[in-house]
C-alpha cells in the first residue's frame, strides 16, 4: 500500500499534519476570542511554550541517557540523540506522551499568568499587551541558549516512531496520531462550548458587565478559558516540535497568530464547525503556496511566493468582511440541555418560586 502511494506520501502527510496543528490552534483561539471576547493576539507564545518544554525535555533526557559529551546544541549531539531514540522505541513513545502532558500543564500555567492582564485591560490594550508578551518570549528564547540553543535552534528531537525503518509508514503513523488529537480537541471544544460554561463564555464575550450584574464570576471564567486555550496551544506546539524534530525561536512570530485568527474569522467566530472549514481553506493556501511544496512538484518561480500568499490571504479577509462578516458558517445560539422539571423535587422548587 505504501509503495502505491509512492512519492506523494510526504506531500499528503505534511498537509494533514499542518492542518491538524492549525486546527488545534484555531479551536483554542476560538474559545478565547470567539466565545469569550479575549483578543489573545499573543497566542503563538503559548504554542512556543509547549515547543520549548517538549524540545528540552526530550533532547536533554536522550542526551543524558546516551552518555554523550559533545556540545548539546551541536549537530553531532542531535545525531546521537536521534540514533539513541531509534534504538529504544518504548523510550521514544514515552517521551512523546510525557511531553504532551507536561507541555499542556506548563502552557496552562502560563495561560493562568497571562489571564491577569485580561482582568484589568480591555480590547485593544489587552491585544497589544499579549502581542508584547509573545514577542518578549521569542526574543528571550532567541538570545538565551538554554531554551532553544539560541539562533541555531534545538534539533535532534526524535519522532516517536523514529525506530520504524519505513519512512512512509513512520510519517503515516504520526499523521494518524496528530489527526486523532485534533479530532479529540474538536469534540472537547464542541462539548465545552455547548455546556453551561460555554454559555457563560458567550455571555462574557457579548457583555461582561451584564454577566457580572447577573452574578457571574467573570474573572474566574477568564482565568479558566485562558488556561484551557493556552494548554491546547501548547499541545499544538508539542506536536509541531516532534514533526519538524526541532525548535527554532524565530518560527514563533506574530504572523502565526494572525494566520490562525484569519482561520477563525473566515470560518465564523464562536462556531467550531466554521473554524474547521476556515482552517482547511487557509491551510490549503498556506501549504500549497509554500516554496517547499512548489519545489517538490517541480514548479519554479523567480520571486518570493510567500508574499503572494499574504496578498491572497488579505484579499480573502477583505472580501469576507465586506460580503459576509459573520464568516462562512455564522455563529449559532449555544445549545444546552433543557431542565427536566418532571421530578417532584424540581416541582416543589418551582412551586416555591411561584409563592
Amino acid at each position: 500500500m505504501f509503495e502505491a502511494i509512492g512519492g506523494y506520501t510526504p506531500l499528503i502527510t505534511s498537509f494533514l499534519v499542518l492542518f491538524a496543528i492549525y486546527l488545534i490552534m484555531a479551536l483554542s483561539l476560538n474559545l478565547e476570542y470567539g466565545y469569550s471576547g479575549i483578543p489573545n493576539f499573543g497566542h503563538v507564545f503559548f504554542m512556543s511554550v509547549g515547543a520549548y518544554v517538549s524540545g528540552n525535555l526530550t533532547a536533554r533526557i536522550l542526551y543524558k541517557l546516551s552518555g554523550s559529551t559533545v556540545d548539546f546544541c551541536s549537530g553531532q549531539a542531535a545525531s546521537v540523540r536521534t540514533a539513541y531514540a531509534s534504538q529504544h522505541p518504548g523510550l521514544s513513545i514515552a517521551l512523546f506522551i510525557l511531553s504532551l502532558v507536561i507541555g499542556a500543564i506548563v502552557g496552562g500555567a502560563f495561560g493562568y499568568i497571562g489571564s491577569y492582564p485580561g482582568l484589568r485591560l480591555k480590547e485593544s490594550f489587552l491585544a497589544i499587551t499579549l502581542i508584547f508578551i509573545g514577542e518578549i518570549g521569542r526574543i528571550i528564547a532567541r538570545n538565551e541558549k538554554g531554551l532553544a540553543c539560541g539562533l541555531t535552534g534545538l534539533t535532534g528531537i526524535a519522532n516517536p516512531f523514529c525506530w520504524i525503518d519505513n519512512v512512509n509508514l513512520r510519517s503515516i503513523l504520526y499523521t494518524i496520531v496528530v489527526l486523532s488529537m485534533a479530532a479529540a480537541t474538536f469534540i472537547y471544544v464542541q462539548k465545552l462550548s455547548q455546556s453551561p460554561f460555554g454559555r457563560l463564555l458567550k455571555a462574557m464575550g457579548d457583555d461582561d458587565l451584564a454577566a457580572k450584574v447577573l452574578g457571574k464570576r467573570i474573572p474566574r471564567a477568564r482565568e479558566a478559558v485562558m488556561v484551557i486555550g493556552s494548554a491546547l496551544a501548547a499541545i499544538a506546539g508539542v506536536l509541531r516540535t516532534f514533526y519538524i524534530q526541532g525548535v527554532v525561536a524565530d518560527d514563533f512570530i506574530p504572523l502565526i497568530t494572525f494566520t490562525v485568527l484569519s482561520m477563525v474569522i473566515l470560518g465564523g467566530v464562536a462556531n467550531n464547525l466554521g473554524v474547521l472549514l476556515g482552517t482547511l481553506v487557509m491551510t490549503m493556501i498556506d501549504h500549497f503556496l509554500s516554496p517547499s511544496f512548489l519545489s517538490t512538484i517541480g514548479f519554479r518561480v523567480e520571486f518570493d511566493i510567500t508574499y503572494v500568499k499574504y496578498v491572497i490571504t488579505g484579499l480573502i479577509m477583505i472580501f469576507m468582511l465586506m460580503v459576509r462578516p459573520e464568516g462562512i458558517i455564522p455563529e449559532k445560539p449555544v445549545k444546552t440541555p433543557l431542565l427536566d422539571i418532571s421530578s417532584s423535587e424540581e416541582w416543589e422548587v418551582e412551586e416555591e418560586l411561584k409563592l
